[in-house]
């Protein structure tokens, strides 16, 4: 398998219990959480982006990956998600 590593883990604010399968947005297509949140990593498998290359944008939540569905992985809310973010995090707008 192909497998991404994305900077941002719970450091960042990204939750740490979400689970395996959580959706990640790379690029323009679909990768999928696998193993744990770390403090600063995730990684994504990229076997249904085959496209995805290192510099890619990741999206975890935002335009075309609802907050909602995060929360639900991580088994909290979506307002619990946007307070966590850190100031490590560069706001996109």
């Amino acid at each position: 398998m192909k497998v991404g590593v994305v900077a941002c883990g719970y450091g960042d604010g990204y939750p740490r219990h979400a689970e395996a399968g959580t959706p990640v947005r790379v690029g323009d297509g679909h990768a999928r959480l696998v193993g744990r949140v770390s403090m600063d990593t995730i990684c994504v498998d990229l076997r249904d982006c085959p496209q995805a290359a290192i510099g890619d944008e990741v999206t975890l939540w935002g335009e075309g990956l609802a907050v909602d569905q995060i929360a639900q992985r991580a088994t909290t809310i979506p307002y619990e998600l946007l307070c966590g973010i850190t100031r490590r995090v560069q706001a996109v707008e």
